[in-house]
């Protein structure tokens, strides 16, 4: 069973980018930039914003109330970079179906 990935640690290391390591042991640095945008997001462009960063149960937080979750740091990690929106839900959604058919045909369920 796959587990959400935790990040167990998180250091900022410029003005918009953080190393990463997670509870497995991968550790990788993330710039964040492309994924600082609108309204809420904006706000962290600022360096000072940025480093107010903290960790909140494996999760990225900041004070303002955004929060980036683990197992979208953890594809970012192993891309190498933030990716667009369209093709963070095509991984997903195409997980999360792979997911479900392997439950299937462990337990010998039909699709209806």
């Amino acid at each position: 069973m796959n587990r959400i990935p935790e990040v167990n640690n998180c250091a900022v290391v410029g003005p918009t980018s953080v190393r990463l390591r997670f509870g497995d042991r991968l550790e990788a640095t993330l710039g964040l930039d492309p994924a600082l945008h609108g309204p809420i997001f904006g706000e962290l462009q600022q360096p000072k914003k940025f480093r107010e960063v903290m960790l909140e149960d494996g999760t990225l937080v900041w004070p303002n109330g955004v929060d980036i979750c683990p197992s979208v740091l953890r594809y970012w990690c192993e891309l190498g970079r933030v990716c667009s929106q369209e093709e963070l839900d095509s991984h997903f959604t195409e997980s999360a179906s792979r997911k479900v058919a392997e439950t299937r045909a462990k337990y010998g369920r039909k699709r209806r």
